[in-house]
């Protein structure tokens, strides 16, 4: 074999096997039209019948999630009281707001509540298995860790990483991400996502019990037993992190 027809050979390889590598196929994973296992569409709103609330949801693989992170009123639960980092949202992120009040509603709306499961709203002790039982709507129930995993497997394909995972989960509104950049840790800035799935993950943060704002990444609670470091929770940022802590934190509900 010449060297041209070898070259030749090898161009062919490359692109033969270039070729059977997966790609992440979002029409497959969660298409926007169509019907899910539940017989719901595949994306759509519903009604928290407790307070009125509407909230947007998306289907996932076999997972159908909450879009929005949960503004339920529930006991120990908080929005933002930080005065300062509410400054700075509405600086960087509410322009039509002129009082503190004003922007604490704000902010509450697009990032949720912040909530405690832990016994008095304690940082560490026991979980309060009555708050579990009824902090997200009829249906619905706060995600283990393993829902999480199941979720971060759907989004990517054979030998991608947890960036890639973050990446589609994460919202691509720029706009929300603007206090984001203003961190100089890696870990805890936020960048825009493409939201393949229209999860719409945002940097919701996490909170101390006096309304002291923490980090910009995407936090949440998850529904697993305590230990001495508080509650399991997962950090999406740059990656997909499981640990646990004795803060507040947002919390997305998975349909039962």
């Amino acid at each position: 074999m010449n060297k041209f027809l070898f070259c030749l050979f090898l161009t062919s390889l490359m692109i033969a096997c270039s070729d059977d590598e997966p790609e992440w196929n979002a029409e497959e994973v969660c298409p926007e039209a169509g019907i899910n296992i539940y017989g719901m569409p595949n994306r759509g709103t519903f009604t928290d019948e407790r307070d009125g609330q509407v909230y947007r949801y998306t289907t996932i693989g076999n997972q159908v999630w909450m879009a929005e992170n949960l503004r339920y009123d529930a006991p120990y639960s908080m929005c933002c009281n930080d005065i300062e980092y509410l400054k700075k949202y509405c600086e960087l992120i509410e322009h039509s707001c002129e009082t503190t009040e004003c922007c604490k509603k704000s902010m509450c709306n697009n990032f949720g509540r912040y909530y405690s499961l832990m016994q008095n709203g304690d940082r560490f002790g026991n979980i309060n298995l009555s708050i579990i039982d009824t902090i997200c709507p009829k249906g619905w129930h706060v995600p283990t860790r393993e829902e999480w995993n199941e979720l971060k497997a759907s989004m990517v394909v054979q030998g991608e990483s947890d960036f890639d995972a973050a990446i589609r989960m994460k919202s691509k509104d720029s706009n929300l991400f603007a206090i984001s950049k203003e961190y100089l840790n890696e870990y805890d800035r936020m960048y825009v996502g493409s939201d393949a799935c229209a999860l719409m993950l945002e940097p919701s943060g996490y909170m101390e019990s006096d309304g002291h704002f923490f980090k910009t990444g995407a936090h949440f609670v998850l529904l697993n037993n305590s230990n001495a470091y508080g509650v399991e929770t997962v950090h999406i940022a740059s990656s997909i992190d499981f640990f646990s802590h004795g803060f507040r934190d947002a919390v997305r509900c998975v349909m039962d």
